[in-house]
């Protein structure tokens, strides 16, 4: 029978809502929301609501921690592909060095992830993430940034299903961090972690990830990175603030 694309996606929208983007959702609301995600996967493409990727994207659900929705996380798994640890963290999904450095950022606490979007055009992805630590409350103020990293749309991929497009992840920066504002001097928003020139010295090609959109409409997309777990996006709406964008290419760290 077929899929009522708009029922489909109000129901993951809702799910996501009640589950804080996925990240507190039951064994039974994650099996739930798979099924959702697979259903909207299933339409066939001459079925579907013509959508445009480009745009400002805001983050609603994931099967994982927010923060990894960043491209920059993709390339990190795959610069440390092969690589295993023997110490695996009790909350690691393997004995991966990625998964097990995941594990640990995971378990940090004092930490709060907000916000996760991401602009994207022909010619980069820009994805920001919202971050906020605090340690002691009363001698140090809690400490706010905006972790953004970007990534430049390579001229290659596929206008199939899934819409697959090469994107290389150049420079992750802190913006916006509320120690700059503290101390204008550190110029902190001026500083970036080359990550391609860095990544690529280690590993070849390990700065280079696809990003599958499986599905597409309008209002909604869901997306992975080198074929793994899937992260839900909503359409910014026009009351929505912009994403900062990064100005000119940052001083190295």
């Amino acid at each position: 029978s077929q899929v009522d694309a708009a029922a489909v996606s109000s129901q993951l929208i809702r799910l996501a809502a009640a589950t804080d983007r996925g990240q507190r959702a039951t064994p039974e609301q994650r099996m739930e929301a798979n099924r959702l995600i697979a259903e909207l996967e299933s339409i066939p493409e001459t079925e579907r609501e013509a959508g445009e990727l480009e745009g400002e994207w805001k983050l609603i659900y994931a099967t994982e921690a927010v923060y990894r929705s960043s491209p920059f996380f993709a390339a990190f798994r795959n610069l440390a592909q092969g690589m295993t640890t023997t110490v695996r963290p009790s909350n690691s999904a393997s004995n991966t060095l990625a998964d097990a450095i995941f594990a640990i950022t995971d378990g940090l606490p004092f930490k709060d992830v907000g916000l996760a979007r991401q602009s994207i055009n022909a010619e980069s992805l820009v994805s920001q993430i919202q971050l906020s630590i605090t340690v002691f409350d009363a001698p140090f103020p809690r400490s706010s940034s905006l972790m953004t990293t970007t990534a430049a749309v390579l001229p290659r991929g596929s206008a199939t299903v899934p819409l697959r497009t090469q994107l290389r992840v150049e420079k992750t920066q802190v913006l916006q961090s509320s120690i700059a504002m503290i101390v204008p001097a550190l110029k902190l928003d001026e500083l970036a972690f080359p990550t391609s020139s860095v990544f690529e010295g280690f590993r070849a090609g390990s700065a280079d990830v696809t990003m599958e959109t499986s599905y597409l409409s309008h209002d909604l997309r869901i997306s992975r990175y080198d074929a793994g777990n899937p992260f839900v996006w909503v359409r910014c709406g026009p009351e929505e603030a912009p994403i900062v964008i990064p100005s000119g290419g940052g001083r190295g760290m």
